[in-house]
């Protein structure tokens, strides 16, 4: 029995050491693109840090397809705002709010059931000038929206798609897009965003490949009805994090409680989340081709959401790697012929504990978990940028989605200038970068977080008929987008007013819930507790990595940013 024993721990010492061991072999796998080697700072006054009001030269504009030309969306560098359906419209009878109305007594969907008229999200579709308004006040040339595929088409196509079209939402869109254009702002126009149709969900949605031929027949409605409208197609938005949530874990519509290992062999070769995201793949090829088939000029591409992700400890580093494998390159390898711009939406960083986001005690976070890291959006385009480069024509990016829930605004006003000095920096690396999207306008409906996280610019009263109140963070961005420019004074203002909060011991709301060990899975909150605000220095080239990551990229010492005054 003791010898029994004996060779029973010896073998998993051996284990141990081995996993150990294939952890430090894996160690520089796990490098990317570093900062410029010195990034100089103006000294004082009115001095510009960054920009982006010159064009873009006759490279840089979006080639079509066919002519090899620039494509009439213009040749300078644009800001805008961005939306979605299932966050904003009214009278919408979708998966998610029968996914919020909950069952048998369980509500999946944080933050609702305690929030003041729900279901009427932000009265996009009854009241659209609203939202409208304050994208045209603040400037921006591009907004981004979506249309709903099951507000429009209202039952399976089974003999059809055209037998089952909603003319009167066509029309309604069409007056919604129309609102967009009379504006002064350009259409980037989603087709999905996060919310299948009811009745695909029935039959599982994209785990079937007939879905692949209705989103291809959805597609031809689209650019027949609303083509007419649209400067820039987003096929897809974030396809790989739908299909973890709603096939993986079931922690979005339908909703479910999948076994370990059953989400665990949802990410098997042959499991779930390849066959969906496939599926996805071939979907967004059709679309592609459909939609230069009806416009040659069209420009078409995905909004693929891309975080930097790094270990918490030396064991955490194969879970990594996985995840990176799984949600960086992957997608837009196999669709890489069929796009005409890559949109990159960027939030910040993910520390993985085992398989756990990590809320780690001196970094900050937005209230909804992400991890500030402006130094990652120029590490992800440089990445991108290097990967891609060859390609032929060059694929160009767009920064689709970028912004942080931060309902006291005290953030989000350095998380904006850091990122954009951050994207600046990029451009001026030689990546074809032709605009930037920020998220959102005013604070709506996030997923399963419910109300909780606030994203916008702008804060919306429930209790008061949603009337809108903007925030400092919105004139900043105003200014910037009216101008082109980041200047010194803005980014010592917003940087040194969050200065002050942190040394008064300032805290501000948190959404997710943490284990013992501070992991966050998929928990947010109904009432967000508080956190207090972090002390690190998160400006883009002043962020140093600690522990194991500062191990993992000590390559970056002889690069490391130089503030020059």
């Amino acid at each position: 029995m003791a010898i029994t024993l004996r060779k029973l721990c010896a073998g998993c010492a051996i284990l141990v050491v081995s996993y150990v061991a294939l952890c430090l072999l894996f160690l520089p796998f796990l490098k990317l693109a570093t900062v410029p080697g010195v990034w100089k700072v103006p000294g004082a006054g009115n001095d510009v840090l960054a920009d982006f009001s010159s064009s873009i030269s006759s490279q840089s504009c979006h080639p079509t397809s066919a002519s090899g030309l620039c494509s009439v969306t213009g040749d300078k560098f644009f800001f805008g705002l961005a939306t979605a359906p299932a966050h904003v419209e009214d009278s919408l009878n979708d998966t998610w709010l029968e996914f919020a109305r909950g069952h048998d007594g369980i509500f999946p969907v944080r933050a609702w059931q305690n929030i003041p008229i729900p279901e009427e999200r932000l009265r996009f579709w009854t009241e659209p000038e609203v939202e409208l308004n304050l994208a045209k006040e603040a400037g921006v040339s591009v907004f981004r929206l979506g249309i709903d595929w099951g507000r429009i088409v209202t039952e399976e196509p089974i003999h059809g798609m055209d037998q089952v079209v909603d003319m009167k939402a066509v029309e309604r869109y069409k007056e919604i897009l129309q609102m967009v254009r009379n504006h002064g702002m350009r259409v980037m126009l989603t087709l999905f965003h996060h919310s299948i149709p009811k009745w695909a969900a029935v039959y599982g949605g994209w785990t079937q490949k007939k879905t692949i031929g209705y989103f291809r027949d959805f597609t031809r409605i689209a650019q027949l009805h609303f083509g007419e409208y649209v400067d820039y197609w987003i096929t897809f938005n974030e396809p790989h994090i739908f299909v973890m949530l709603t096939y993986c874990t079931e922690t979005w519509p339908p909703g479910g409680q999948p076994s370990v290992k059953d989400s665990i062999m949802c990410f098997a070769p042959f499991g779930t989340y390849g066959q969906a995201m496939a599926a996805i793949s071939d979907a967004h090829k059709a679309a592609y081709n459909v939609l230069h088939g009806g416009d040659a000029t069209a420009v078409v591409g995905v909004a693929h959401h891309v975080g930097v992700i790094k270990p918490y400890g030396l064991l955490d580093v194969p879970v990594v790697l996985f995840s990176r494998w799984l949600t960086e390159f992957q997608w837009i390898d196999d669709i890489q012929d069929h796009l005409d711009f890559c949109g990159i939406n960027y939030y910040g960083q993910e520390i993985l504990s085992t398989a756990g986001l990590m809320l780690v005690p001196d970094e900050e976070y937005s209230e909804a978990g992400r991890g500030v890291y402006p130094d990652g959006l120029y590490e992800v385009l440089v990445t991108f940028h290097n990967r891609y480069k060859k390609r032929r024509p060059n694929l160009r990016y767009i920064i689709t989605e970028n912004g942080i829930a931060d309902a006291r605004d005290i953030v989000r006003r350095p998380y904006l200038v850091e990122h954009l000095l951050a994207l600046h920096a990029a451009i001026q690396e030689g990546v074809p970068v032709d605009g930037y999207v920020h998220w959102t306008v005013t604070d709506n409906w996030e997923w399963a977080d419910g109300y909780c996280p606030k994203f916008g610019l702008v804060y919306a009263d429930r209790t008061d008929n949603l009337s809108r109140h903007a925030r400092p963070s919105y004139s900043l961005y105003q200014k910037v987008v009216k101008t082109g420019l980041v200047h010194v004074l803005q980014r010592e203002d917003a940087w040194n007013t969050l200065q002050a909060e942190v040394k008064q011991g300032g805290i501000r709301p948190f959404c997710r819930d943490t284990d013992s060990h501070g992991r966050m899975w998929a928990e947010s909150r109904d009432v967000p507790t508080t956190r207090k605000l972090a002390s690190k220095d998160w400006r883009f080239g002043m962020y140093r990595n600690q522990g194991l990551i500062t191990m993992i990229t000590s390559c970056k010492t002889n690069h490391e940013l130089k503030k020059v005054a």
